[in-house]
């Protein structure tokens, strides 16, 4: 089962990616292959994102993948 608090949270990086990117869920799912419905429901927090559709994700925004993941979840570089 989806931990929801981290699935909004990674829902909110790629709604904001989406948005800086001046790109459209519709557009999103054409280039990502996932389908509409299913990107609506990880976009609403519902179910998480993998990692091939952050990956995908990312590189059709032209962002980073890290860049999709709450700074929690990344290792700090000493």
């Amino acid at each position: 089962m989806a931990d929801h608090n981290s699935a909004e949270r990674i829902a909110q990086l790629v709604s904001q990616a989406m948005v800086t990117a001046g790109k459209s869920k519709t557009w999103l799912a054409e280039q990502t292959g996932i389908p509409y419905s299913t990107l609506g429901r990880k976009l609403r927090g519902v179910s998480e994102f993998n990692y091939s559709e952050t990956f995908r994700i990312a590189e059709a925004l032209g962002v980073h993948p890290a860049d999709l993941i709450p700074s929690e979840f990344k290792k700090a570089v000493a």
